[in-house]
């Protein structure tokens, strides 16, 4: 087939399936004499060369997404990394991003998941693919989790702070059975929600620090009274060890934590003032916080 016989509605019908530029359809039927499927395949290709020349870039850019189902019984994040805060803003990245977290609801092991087929029977790596193809910027989808309700009386809830740097899921229980509906509690739960956005607790309960950090802080702590107060008696010493860890539990535990909307009170007594109201006590099962680029700042300290 001559370059003369592919039509403006063979590309059209191309740019349609694939979500490529004109110019690159118009190509991709050409060399391959207006096959649409060789032609489809040949642009795919063309991702798989975007992606492993950009393999060595860092991505660190994108958007955190969420999606809870209808019962509130099931959330799903996801982070879709880009290099560049352009590309993070650009329509069809975030739809992506709003679909990959729909679809999270089935998987959350990242290997695995990139392996799923959505509606259309296409991969989510396929799918990841093609808009690297498209856009010609490194694209990663680092991770997505998921946090299934644990009680009868727990439901999960959802935040992503704009423009989708961090996203929260958290698990808020009550004494019923019917509060996802219930505009107090929905209330009460996105208040949990973005408190822990802003606040980036590190567990809900003191008691959920783990040994070996709670040993890492005593053993700061301890050093630090050491080289302020030299020479006090080592009753001192301790008493201020403890006064220090308990600032720590109390920057770093969710229900110790100064309420966000009012700093005069806790979390936990945030929670308590509104039992009532939920016919039993509301707290917090779980939550997942995620913040943007986190992974690969991790990797670079590494």
């Amino acid at each position: 087939m001559r370059m003369s016989e592919i039509t403006t509605q063979m590309v059209k019908e191309l740019r349609e399936k694939s979500g490529a530029g004109m110019m690159d359809c118009k190509k991709a039927l050409t060399e391959t004499g207006g096959n649409m499927q060789k032609a489809m395949n040949l642009l795919r290709e063309k991702g798989a060369a975007i992606a492993s020349k950009r393999s060595s870039r860092v991505a660190k850019e994108g958007v955190i997404s969420s999606h809870i189902t209808p019962d509130h019984k099931t959330g799903t994040l996801i982070e879709l990394n880009s290099e560049s805060d352009f590309v993070a803003r650009n329509d069809e990245f975030r739809e992506l991003a709003g679909a990959l977290a729909r679809h999270a609801a089935g998987a959350v092991e990242i290997a695995a998941f990139n392996e799923t087929r959505i509606e259309t029977g296409e991969t989510v790596a396929d799918l990841v693919q093609a808009i690297m193809g498209k856009i010609g910027e490194k694209i990663v989808l680092t991770r997505t989790a998921q946090l299934k309700a644990m009680s009868p009386n727990g439901f999960i809830f959802n935040y992503v702070h704009p423009p989708g740097k961090i996203g929260v899921l958290v698990e808020v229980t009550g004494g019923r059975a019917d509060l996802a509906g219930d505009p107090a509690f929905v209330e009460v739960a996105r208040d949990i929600a973005m408190h822990i956005a802003a606040s980036a607790p590190l567990c809900i309960h003191r008691s959920e620090v783990t040994a070996d950090l709670l040993q890492q802080e005593r053993e700061i702590c301890r050093n630090q009274a050491l080289n302020e107060g030299k020479g006090k008696p080592e009753k001192i010493i301790d008493k201020i060890v403890e006064g220090r860890l308990n600032k720590f539990y109390a920057e770093s535990c969710l229900l110790e934590q100064p309420f966000a909307k009012n700093p005069d009170i806790k979390v936990e007594e945030y929670l308590k003032q509104n039992s009532a109201k939920f016919g039993g006590a509301a707290g917090v099962a779980a939550f997942i916080r995620y913040k943007l680029g986190e992974m690969a700042e991790a990797a670079v300290a590494e």
